[in-house]
């Protein structure tokens, strides 16, 4: 069972990732056409997932619980997001 604190890291890492990647979006898109900024946004998502999910872990090993949600669930929408965004570009 998930407790209530879990809940909320989760949800404050997916709306944080989706601020995040907001933010990306709208500088990459006022400097280039899309499919020039794409791969390099999906590569700086994936820079971040890592990063994050590094972080997540030692969270949760020092039992930090809301913590290692928020660090696990903030690359989810950024990467997702970025790499919709490839697949209408190129297919």
């Amino acid at each position: 069972m998930m407790r209530g604190d879990t809940v909320l890291g989760a949800i404050g890492g997916v709306a944080t990732g989706y601020v995040l990647w907001l933010v990306a979006f709208s500088i990459a898109d006022d400097n280039a056409a899309v499919g020039h900024w794409a791969p390099t946004v999906l590569l700086l998502s994936a820079v971040l997932a890592v990063c994050a999910l590094l972080w997540a872990l030692l969270q949760r090993r020092r039992r930090k619980y809301l913590w290692s949600a928020f660090g696990f669930c903030l690359p989810v929408l950024p990467v997702a997001l970025t790499l919709a965004v490839l697949a209408d570009v190129y297919f």
